[in-house]
């Protein structure tokens, strides 16, 4: 497997649409292999009772997640950005102000970038399969015993594109889209 250089992103943004939303930064001046992704929608987990069941002999198992409420969102053209402050302790479900298109040769992988963990926040994601558009979701949460203030737009991850040999099939999961949690008991797919 091998990852697609700057060169070839920047190419299938342009073609295909790879990511949509980009910054300016990161359509200008990247640096390094991977492409920045920047804090787009904050939201606090509300209402738990979330459980993943195990799948049976003949039917996938039920799952459950959590109820959550926006508490921010990026505001697209607005240079002042609402701050929050994460508190020690605190676990958040965030999304990136880009959306991928991911095709059937890629694989995206997401890193943390470096200035978060060095504050103490940790910010927790997957790899992502090929068929996979909308925001990305991960979970952010505070170890340090400082709150840490981070303003919506900053960027908070790097996403790598592997390229794929061989045959693979297209995500079809319930997150497709961008969709944060399911509220309702639902059969996996």
């Amino acid at each position: 497997m091998s990852v697609l250089g700057l060169d070839e992103i920047h190419k299938r943004i342009k073609k295909h649409s790879l990511i949509k939303n980009l910054g300016q930064r990161d359509l200008k001046n990247p640096e390094g292999v991977g492409i920045d992704l920047r804090l787009g929608v904050v939201h606090k987990i509300v209402k738990g009772g979330a459980f993943i069941q195990g799948d049976r002999q003949q039917e996938l198992g039920n799952r459950k997640g959590v109820e959550t409420k926006e508490v921010a969102k990026f505001k697209e053209d607005e240079d002042d950005q609402v701050w929050i402050t994460v508190k020690p302790g605190e676990y958040y479900l965030v999304q990136t102000v880009e959306s991928i298109n991911t095709p059937a040769d890629l694989m995206p992988i997401v890193h943390v970038r470096t200035s978060l963990f060095r504050a103490g926040l940790l910010l927790l994601n997957s790899k992502t399969d090929p068929g996979y558009c909308g925001q990305l979701t991960m979970g952010l949460t505070n170890l340090s015993p400082f709150p840490v203030k981070l303003q919506l737009g900053a960027r908070i991850c790097n996403i790598i594109f592997h390229k794929i040999k061989g045959k693979t099939v297209a995500y079809r999961g319930q997150h497709q889209g961008g969709r944060v949690s399911p509220k309702k008991a639902e059969r996996q797919v």
